[in-house]
């Protein structure tokens, strides 16, 4: 018998936890989002889709995996950060050098972050009842990540035009990443549940969900800065 040799599809699972399955998971939930949501709902996704919590882990570490981009000295987000570390350690002789606890910061943020929001966005995701009557736990956890899922994708994609802008533009572009993120959750979201709920039942369900994701963003966002802000102080203090 032929024994199947390992592939392009094989080696992108390898380096990056996506295969074409994930890619063309990822492609359906922006083009025909009610079809993933529905395989999710099937025990073996219909063998056609990847697990989107899977599929979330992947684009994370993804994103990690470019951290180049973001976490360039001399970019946009290294910069400001390091203003705030600066202005902060003016006021704050006890801190340790800003060199030491910019790059603790990345070094925890990079370790940290993954973790931080697969499990705080699963307890999340477990307790978030908008998907449908009779909608077992792991299907919603499917539908919530499939969700996440587009954000990440957003992030991803956005995090490579961090080197062309300035410092005094991040805020800006910030604001217009998030701004994106709401429509993309509010959109799939609406073309996902399209006959599952009434439009009046979409109106404040659609809002409610894009801006709950937004918030655990932000709380994990928060999070992460806390335990790297532990991380520094524990390292600097075992170093001195």
């Amino acid at each position: 018998s032929t024994v199947a040799r390992p592939g392009m599809n094989a080696l992108l699972e390898d380096v990056f936890g996506l295969n074409v399955r994930g890619l063309r998971t990822l492609k359906d939930l922006y083009i025909r989002p009610k079809a993933v949501f529905e395989s999710a709902r099937l025990i073996d996704w219909a063998n056609t889709h990847t697990p989107t919590i899977r599929l979330t882990f992947s684009l994370i570490t993804v994103y990690m995996l470019l951290s180049f981009f973001w976490a360039a000295e001399d970019g946009a987000l290294y910069q400001g950060l390091y203003l705030q570390l600066e202005a902060l350690a003016e006021t704050n002789l006890d801190l340790p050098p800003v060199d030491v606890m910019i790059a603790g910061w990345f070094a925890g943020y990079s370790v940290i972050y993954p973790f931080a929001y697969m499990i705080m966005h699963f307890l999340f995701g477990s307790f978030l009842f908008v998907w449908g009557k009779n909608i077992s736990w792991t299907t919603r956890l499917r539908m919530y990540f499939g969700l996440l899922s587009m954000g990440m994708s957003v992030a991803l994609v956005t995090t490579l035009f961090l080197p062309l802008i300035t410092v005094n533009e991040l805020l800006v572009f910030t604001f217009g990443v998030l701004g994106l993120q709401f429509i993309l959750y509010s959109v799939t979201y609406v073309r996902a549940m399209s006959g599952t709920f009434s439009f009046g039942a979409l109106v404040w369900r659609t809002p409610f969900v894009a801006s709950s994701i937004l918030i655990m963003d932000f709380v994990i966002g928060m999070v992460t800065q806390v335990i790297s802000g532990i991380w520094i102080g524990a390292s600097y203090a075992a170093s001195g």
